[in-house]
């Protein structure tokens, strides 16, 4: 440990204003301010080497003098006599804490600390460290041992104490009961349990708890009567090296609501350990089973099963509310031993409920007692509730010492962590003390006096005391929102009884309180009854943007402000006593504001008229005044929206922000115009000037204006048959602006959506306005502030090439990147093209940027009325545009197909030869070299461009191969060999023969069809070629486009469409750099058949050799690989004459084992680094193993490669396939290489090469 000298010491406190004059007589004092320096908290160091500290605001004692420090078994005091102060420093922090969700999106995090070591050489601890941060709403502070110094020590008591200055009045936390207090401190004789919420006088409150308790016991408080004094009566069992207590905690404000509004405890807690991505944690409002079961509506019984399950589904994900709550006895009776919580007598209904509720974007909750969490491995249990996709686990009854408990729950809470599922313990859970911070799914717990609790529901005034006491420790879980207040309507007795609140306040209560998911209690009927309240439940978009306690009083009243990005909802509620309440809107932005105000009805009463309620609404400004009216036990609901600008020619701005705000965009609605503005943190980055049709008949005049929006927020997760990821996320905000013109009403509704990977947007065209009208042109624009760098190529299968926006010429293809800056690059698409025109795109007309141009004309009729999607992806690399190309497929309609058990990926052997001797050769090689399919390319039912060839049968194209071929022999010995048949068809005979061939083949037991130099571009084309995927997905065939096509997502529609083409593949025998130029550009958009040719002697040049192939069969995606385009395995026949004769020779050998076993779908996939044209480095995963594809189109180079992503705690061994520098490019060597997540590696990658790193986890005890 440091020391520094006396003279350095003696600085530093005259520095922190430190009275040193006849230090010998006097105690040693140190001063830690609140950064306003309003507050102050004093330490003291006597003669007899005790410790004591103090507390004041702006110069008034609050805590008069006060113990700190331990007691031990021994009877010693730490510290004492004998220990001295060796070392004093400072330092002052300033940062800003972005929860995942909370009270507010973003925190200050500013204090001041003060750190005193001290030493006593003669003790056991020898070293003791006392930590004090400052605060502007509190201080905070805790003990610490170092690692490594003394011995473990046992501890008979804590000394810390809060010896007030006053006999002020306090309330404390009273388990599931009504609160303790108003009580003066001399009162209380005996324990008490936080949080102890303090009122001195009339202008200061204090709030006493805890943060970060890692170890002991939870706090308890204790005092005798007739004292202020209240000490810390919980322990930790021993002082040992690396021992940290907990935070103590004097929170402190002029208002009550300061000490709710506070994050002072989160902040005393860790960030998330970063192995841990919590990205899939949600807040929202929560649908229960627990209340309904006996409530009866038209004929129908609620009850805890089935039937009422999915019916409160529907109601949630009509409402946009998040979940649905299991709870008890799903699996069986909760506190009987032998109820299995995975194995219950409803596990089946659950399963399928779960199924039913991710169709519907719902998540499930499932209830676990505590004695099945114990008796049953709590691993097991938890793995197998994340593996079912349940989204939370509500854990009940909790047993064991309150110092048991809390290392249950962390242990619990980091188990849900790590299956993703969010947690909420209830039924006297230990107290909160800010972990949310740590782990974000530990989203509430009912640490209060539920409505639900025993057998009795609380008062008005339990609730006004609770939110100033119980929730300033946390979220808690209260089951606010009853709205059938009658008696005896369920068949539970304890809710069965009358509700002692109002409907309006019930419904403010669900805002006021604090909490990750608020559950709702009641049936959906009930909801419905009150559409202005339900409005308001609904509203409530978690995480919170901001929230505010208005005003209050501790057991009088309360008004909370909590801000979405849509609105600002204002909750209030009073106790027994009605009050009116005059409230400033100052909280709002400038501008103008639609109010909608909820209020209890003239003669509501809690008791006597609970159902009164009154809605108006009104126009008002931030600087106007509202006057709420709440009747005894009542309150009163506000839903308060900006008026945005809609008239005339007057511009009007429709804001929208993406789900995790890392994306805004401003829609401007102005004259003629409709832009859309799209901004990240490092500014705008692209405008997209919307609606710029040409139709047949000039209809859509004068200028527009937004009758109507609607808005939306999507938050889910789809599992695809197949693709670059096993989990997709789909999380977005949408709003629909349905634009009329002021001349003669004609409307469009333009509907946009910002997700956290980019924009999106599209039209819907009013069917009566724009019957059987024909759109002749777009020209969407995607305008930039300067001329950036980008990437074009004119044809789906052409080479890319690098240019300025200004330099651009004739049409690219679409997606097509623009470099913004250095740490920006966009992609401009389109997706769920479907029977639409293609949209190409050139050099705009104006300004820097693009402008859509449509391969032919559009009829509206046929196109459904609605246009596909127009997209701009943004990212700070253009790896991690291809990373998130996910994006495209949450842009289309999900899965068609019912069974989708035929549809199996894998990789494809072409058989070269189209003879039968060459085709049973080829299927032995497929069968044992775990090869999934063979495909019978062009030519073997006659020369592909002749119309006269016939696709039902077997007729060898003599310019091809002179054959014989018995293609139903060979399709059966393949079937016997576990070899799936594929054959090709050219356009030709598709367009003639593709409702008599797509049954047929299904008879041979043909898998799959390549279609062939299809037609593709204009309007029919399209929606001929997207016909033509859903009729074969009728007879089981999977499909694969070849030539110009380009994919905009419709695999996810209907995934028996694989793959297609549409890229510069190893047919073309491009360059390396190419290769890389069409991972970066043309994987944007989704699957793209490569048609690798491994063994082919053009790979070992300008394509970069072998060890290049290998890489690029990672990181090029196609769920059909075609391995071996021109080669044919050794045993097959070698072609007397024929095009294309000169296959080679397939070798086996441990690289080909290797490289026939790559994937050809993913479970997880990472673009790692790279740049444009140069090099590439991506990593995917199948399973537990790791496959890293470097690409290098450069000069020899090193990469060094971190290991983080690996997230398992177990060693991996790497074997390296790669190109050595001094060996021929049809050479790859291998090496192996030891490592864990811990390590990086460092690989000599040479130039016009490539190499994959395969990484496979370790079996235990290597």
């Amino acid at each position: 440990m440091n020391k520094k000298s006396v003279t350095l010491v003696f600085l530093l406190l005259v520095w922190l204003g430190v009275d040193m004059a006849c230090a010998q007589y006097q105690p040693e004092h140190y001063r830690v301010f609140s950064p306003d320096r309003k507050l102050v908290m004093g330490i003291q160091r006597h003669n007899d080497g005790l410790l004591t500290y103090t507390f004041a605001v702006n110069g008034e004692v609050l805590i008069k003098e006060s113990p700190l420090g331990f007691r031990l078994e021994s009877e010693e005091t730490v510290p004492s006599s004998g220990w001295k102060i060796e070392n004093v420093s400072d330092r002052e922090v300033r940062n800003e804490w972005k929860p995942l969700w909370g009270k507010r999106a973003v925190v200050e995090d500013h204090f001041n600390e003060l750190m005193i070591d001290l030493q006593n050489p003669a003790s056991q601890p020898k070293w003791m460290q006392l930590v004090v941060r400052g605060y502007n709403d509190g201080f905070a502070f805790c003990y610490k041992i170092p690692e490594g110094e003394g011995q473990r020590v046992n501890v008979q008591s804590e000394l810390t104490a809060y010896n007030f200055a006053g006999n002020y009045t306090a309330w404390f936390y009273n388990g599931e009961n009504h609160n303790i207090g108003p009580e003066k401190l001399t009162e209380t004789d005996g324990t008490r349990l936080p949080v102890m919420t303090v009122k001195a006088g009339d202008k200061h409150y204090m709030a006493i708890h805890e943060a970060c308790l890692e170890t002991g016991a939870p706090l308890v408080l204790q005092s005798k009567g007739g004292e202020s004094l209240f000490s810390v009566a919980s322990k930790p069992a021993c002082l040992s090296p690396g021992y940290t207590s907990a935070w103590r905690v004097v929170l402190y404000g002029t208002t009550p609501g300061t000490l709710t509004d506070s994050h002072l405890l989160e902040l005393l807690n860790p960030d998330p350990d970063p192995c841990y991505d919590f990205s899939w944690v949600k807040p929202g409002l929560a649908v229960w089973d627990w209340r309904i079961n006996g409530a009866v509506w038209d004929g129908f019984t609620y009850g805890m099963s089935y039937p009422s399950w999915t019916r409160m589904v529907d109601f949630a994900a009509e409402q946009g509310f998040k979940y649905l709550v299991l709870d008890a006895n799903w699996y069986g009776p909760e506190f009987e031993s032998d109820s299995d919580p995975v194995k219950g007598e409803k596990a089946q209904d659950v399963q399928r409920l779960l199924g039913y509720g991710k169709q519907k974007g719902v998540g499930i909750w499932l209830y676990l007692n505590d004695v099945g969490g114990k008796k049953f491995p709590i691993e097991k249990t938890l793995k197998q509730y994340g593996e079912w996709g349940a989204a939370g686990v509500k854990y009940g009854f909790m047993s064991g010492t309150q110092e048991e408990k809390n290392q249950w729950t962390k242990k619990i809470t980091e188990l849900c962590a790590q299956n993703h599922l969010l947690v909420d313990f209830h039924d006297g859970p230990v107290h909160p003390y800010g972990q949310m911070r740590t782990w974000p799914n530990a989203v509430t717990r009912e640490y209060c006096h539920a409505q639900l609790d025993g057998h009795h529901v609380f008062e008005p005034k339990t609730f006004v005391t609770t939110v100033f006491v119980n929730m300033v420790a946390g979220p808690v879980d209260m089951n606010n929102g009853m709205f059938d207040l009658r008696p005896g309507h369920t068949t539970r007795v304890d809710e069965s009884q009358p509700v002692p609140s109002t409907l309006v306040s019930e419904a403010a209560r669900t805002l006021i309180t604090f909490s990750g998911v608020t559950i709702l209690p009641d049936i959906p009927e009930y909801y419905r009854k009150y559409p202005a309240l339900l409005n308001f439940l609904s509203t409530q978009k978690m995480p919170w943007k901001e929230s505010r306690t208005l005003a209050g009083e501790i057991g009088e009243y309360i008004v909370m402000m909590r801000e979405t990005d849509e609105a600002y909802l204002v909750g209030a509620a009073t106790n027994e006593s009605g009050r009116t309440i005059d409230l400033p809107l100052s909280f709002l932005e400038k501008g103008k504001y639609t109010v909608e105000v909820i209020e209890d009805g003239d003669d509501a009463h809690y008791l006597t008229n609970r159902e009164s309620l009154k809605v108006a609404t009104r126009q008002l400004t931030n600087n106007d005044k509202l006057t709420l009216k709440l009747a005894p036990g009542g309150g009163a609901c506000l839903v308060i929206k900006k008026n945005p600008s809609m008239g005339g020619s007057e511009q009007a701005t429709f804001p929208l922000v993406s789900p995790a705000r890392k994306m805004k965009a401003d829609i401007k609605v102005g004259g003629k115009n409709v832009e859309i503005d799209l901004f990240t943190d490092g500014g705008k980055v692209v405008t997209a000037k919307t609606l710029q049709f040409s139709l047949d008949e000039n209809i859509m005049k004068g200028n527009w204006q937004v009758s109507c929006q609607k808005r939306e927020s999507i938050d889910q997760t789809w599992h695809p048959i197949y693709g670059e990821r096993s989990v997709v996320t789909d999380r977005y905000n949408e709003v629909a602006l349905t634009l009329q013109s002021d001349k003669n009403r004609k409307e469009i509704v333009l509907y946009v959506r910002l997700y956290d990977e980019g924009l999106a947007f599209r039209y819907a065209f009013d069917k009566l306005d724009f019957w059987n009208r024909t759109v002749t042109d777009e020209k969407t624009q995607f305008l930039f502030q300067e001329d950036c760098k980008t990437w074009v190529t004119g044809m789906a299968q052409g080479a890319y090439s690098e240019t300025k926006l200004s330099a651009l010429r004739g049409a690219a293809d679409r997606p097509q990147v623009i470099q913004v800056n250095n740490n920006c690059f966009v992609a401009i698409g389109e997706a769920a093209l479907v029977d639409y025109s293609r949209m190409k795109l050139e050099k705009s007309e104006t300004g820097f940027g693009v402008q859509s141009v449509l391969s032919g004309k559009v009829n509206l009729d046929m196109a459904g009325y609605q246009s596909p999607w127009r997209y701009v992806m943004v990212a700070g690399h253009p790896g991690k545009l291809v990373e998130n190309n996910y994006f495209v497929l949450n842009l289309n309609e999900p899965n068609q197909i019912a069974n989708t058990s035929w549809i199996k990926p894998g990789q494809v052997i072409r058989e070269v030869t189209l003879t039968t001797a060459g085709s049973m050769a080829c299927i032995d090689f497929a069968a044992e070299n775990n090869i999934a399919y063979v495909l019978f390319d062009a030519g073997w039912y006659g020369a592909e461009e002749d119309a006269k060839s016939d696709a039902t049968t077997v007729t060898i194209d003599s310019a091809r191969s002179k054959g014989p071929l018995d293609l139903p022999r060979v399709i059966e010995y393949a079937n016997s060999k576990g070899v799936g048949i594929l054959v090709y068809v050219n356009k030709k005979a598709l367009h003639q023969q593709l409702d008599e061939i797509l049954p047929l083949y299904k008879k041979w037991g043909i898998k799959g069809v390549k279609y062939g130099f299809v037609n593709v571009g204009d309007q029919y084309a399209t929606a001929w070629l997207h016909q033509a995927v859903r009729k074969a997905a009728k007879y089981e065939l999977m499909v694969d486009i070849h030539d110009e096509y380009r994919p905009t997502g419709y695999s996810r529609t209907y995934p028996n469409l694989l793959t297609q083409e549409g890229i510069r593949g190893d047919e073309e025998s491009p360059s390396l750099d190419q290769a890389i130029y069409t991972l970066y550009n043309r994987m944007i958009c989704g699957a793209g058949d490569y048609t690798n040719c491994y063994f082919a002697e053009r790979v070992t040049g300008k394509m970069g050799g072998r060890a290049a192939q290998l890489a690029k069969l990672v990181a090029l995606y196609s769920p059909w690989q075609f391995v071996y385009w021109y080669d044919r395995p050794e045993k097959s026949p070698r072609r007397a004459g024929g095009a294309g004769s000169a296959e080679s020779v397939i070798k086996t050998d441990a690289v080909t084992r290797f490289y026939n076993s790559i994937p050809t779908v993913w479970d997880e996939t990472r673009f790692l680094e790279g740049e444009m044209g140069k090099y590439a480095v991506v990593a995917r995963r199948s399973g537990s193993d790791w496959y890293v594809s470097m690409l290098n189109a450069g000069e020899q180079q090193q990469i060094t490669l971190p290991f983080d992503f690996l997230k398992n705690k177990k060693g991996y061994t790497a074997t390296l396939y790669y190109q050595a520098s001094a060996k021929k490019k049809d050479v790859v060597d291998i090496k192996n290489i030891k490592l864990d997540n811990r390590n990086e590696v460092t690989i000599d990658l040479v130039g016009n090469s490539g190499c994959v790193l395969y990484l496979r986890q370790n079996i235990s005890g290597q």
